[in-house]
């Protein structure tokens, strides 16, 4: 399923303006964190705020430059490896921006009750070429909850408390990254930061996601995120060969979850939802946006979406209804 209208430019950086009169468009793309950046804003036309935020633009671009190099899985020289190798035998040292993330994805799992968890890792990598033992299968499951993780925020250091521990902040990097860039913007009139399935809109928005080929899903968004789960990505489509063996008792891979949309107020809590719902399943998570809402006075800045499958044709449950 895919956002409509998503239109990608694909460019390792561009800056663009644009635009008359009282206010000045901003825009910016780039390729980062396997996916694609896409930056429009709005701004005041006054040249000392098209100038103040122009360089903000470009610092929140440089900052996804260090994200990515810190998390990539792929180069034994990120920060993301390191610690997988070596956070199980000491305490290790990492950047701000590292630690940030790895603090804020263990927020994430204990505000999810742990159907959100980066720790899962090690477990659902184990069955990529094979199912493993009985006798591995309880190394990995005791290893793969975020309590294994523990944290010295005076020296923003991290270390494993089990040596089978790892973790994977793809399912939380791309909200993470929404957020920083957000984080450098100031006085915006109207605009959207995006990436993959993931985005944040300045001001009032009219949003549509196809359902089906009949069926849409039309959200109004007022400075506020939301997330675009697919269930025929990979990772969720293999799910059903590990998430038996989970932590936490997950939805049956039988639930017939197409697609989870959820409405937050930050990039990051909109990925982490839509990502411990597919796993919660319906009833328990129209229970927690339910909980959620009542500890909030903007109710309508939480909400999910699922679309169901049901014989050739799917079926909409909100929490708006």
């Amino acid at each position: 399923m895919r956002f409509l209208g998503r239109l990608f430019v694909l460019s390792a950086a561009v800056l663009s303006l644009t635009g008359c009169g009282q206010q000045k468009e901003l825009k910016r793309s780039g390729f980062y964190l396997d996916t694609i950046f896409e930056v429009q804003i709005n701004v005041d036309g006054k040249k000392e705020i098209v100038s103040r935020e122009t360089r903000s633009l470009s610092s929140a671009f440089d900052r996804l430059v260090e994200l990515d190099a810190n998390i990539n899985k792929l180069s034994p020289l990120s920060e993301i490896s390191a610690l997988n190798a070596h956070a199980g035998v000491r305490m290790l040292e990492l950047s701000k921006l590292t630690y940030d993330l790895l603090e804020k994805s263990l927020y994430a799992s204990a505000f999810t009750d742990g159907y959100f968890d980066i720790a899962w890792y090690p477990l659902t990598r184990a069955f990529e070429t094979s199912t493993p033992s009985e006798e591995r299968l309880e190394r990995l499951r005791a290893a793969a909850v975020h309590h294994n993780i523990v944290l010295d925020k005076s020296l923003r250091r991290a270390r494993y408390l089990h040596n089978n521990a790892a973790v994977d902040f793809d399912r939380i990097k791309t909200g993470f990254a929404v957020d920083l860039i957000c984080g450098y913007l100031k006085d915006i009139k109207s605009g959207q930061v995006r990436a993959g399935g993931v985005g944040y809109y300045y001001g009032p928005r009219r949003l549509i996601f196809k359902a089906t080929e009949k069926q849409n899903i039309v959200i109004k968004a007022d400075n506020a995120a939301v997330a675009e789960l697919d269930a025929a990505v990979p990772y969720y489509a293999r799910s059903g060969r590990w998430r038996p063996c989970l932590p936490v008792p997950a939805a049956p891979d039988t639930d017939p979850i197409r697609q989870v949309i959820v409405v937050a107020p930050n990039a990051v809590t909109a990925e982490v939802l839509a990502n411990a719902f597919y796993f919660m399943g319906v009833e328990k998570s129209l229970a927690k946006i339910a909980e959620i809402k009542k500890q909030t006075s903007r109710q309508s800045m939480y909400e999910v979406y699922f679309v169901l499958a049901e014989g050739d044709s799917a079926r909409i449950v909100s929490s708006a209804e």
